[in-house]
């Protein structure tokens, strides 16, 4: 992924793109869209909104939106889902057209940027949504401490190592990764710091107690940050050129 060639095109206001086997993201003046690839046949995918459309309720997102598709949102101890029923085959009727896990009808989710979430998919095939909007560089999420997790992402387009600078994760020693495979979830914990026991590039032990790189993400994913610490924390992610 040529994460360099992005961020010298956001200083620039120029066009520039970054290339994934999962993802593809193109961007002119500091405005874009990113494709992301959706499983069919109900398989979940943990994703997030990469860009900010400005009202960023699901109907304005998600462009491959199918009457049956639904979306988890994490509610930091178990899982909102709002499944959609709109479109020529729906049964309800706009704004109404979502019904939740309770078959209570609601309003579309809000997702703004730097929120991670599940979404299935009711169509057979597989999909690719196309999201569009502005490139938000910062961000200030709250991380809860006490190892409690967190379903976040990059307000930023961007993929690579969780441990460059372009994310600035404030990982201590102790804190966990959780990716999702389409199966289950790959952790990694991190042991570097100044109260590590691993020397890098080796600073971090997967499920299995075996050393292992920094995880990686590609733009538009999402996934489970736990915090070692027993105090809450914020990410603040500054992304610039460096």
């Amino acid at each position: 992924m040529r994460t360099k060639t992005l961020l010298i095109a956001i200083a620039a206001l120029v066009a520039a793109g970054v290339v994934t086997s999962k993802a593809q993201v193109y961007s002119a003046n500091v405005v874009g869209y990113v494709n992301t690839v959706l499983p069919g046949s109900s398989a979940f995918s943990m994703i997030c909104n990469p860009l900010d459309a400005g009202t960023n309720a699901a109907e304005n997102l998600i462009s491959c939106l199918d009457s049956g598709d639904t979306i988890y949102l994490w509610t930091g101890n178990g899982y909102y889902s709002s499944t959609y029923y709109g479109g020529p085959d729906g049964y309800l009727t706009a704004p109404m057209d979502w019904v939740d896990q309770n078959n209570v009808t609601t309003n579309s989710p809000n997702i703004p940027p730097g929120m991670g979430f599940f979404y299935s998919t009711q169509s057979g095939d597989q999909e690719t949504n196309t999201f569009t909007g502005v490139v938000r560089t910062t961000n200030n999420i709250a991380l809860p401490g006490s190892s409690a997790f967190s379903l976040v992402a990059s307000t930023a387009p961007i993929g690579g190592s969780l441990e460059s600078t372009n994310f600035g994760l404030p990982l201590d020693s102790g804190d966990t990764i959780y990716i999702w495979t389409g199966n289950g979830y790959y952790s990694s914990t991190y042991y570097g710091g100044g109260d590590g026991y691993l020397d890098p590039p080796y600073d971090w032990v997967d499920q299995n107690n075996v050393t292992t790189n920094a995880p990686v993400v590609v733009p538009g994913q999402g996934f489970f940050y736990s915090t070692q610490s027993g105090n809450a924390e914020t990410w603040n992610q500054n992304f610039i050129v460096q």
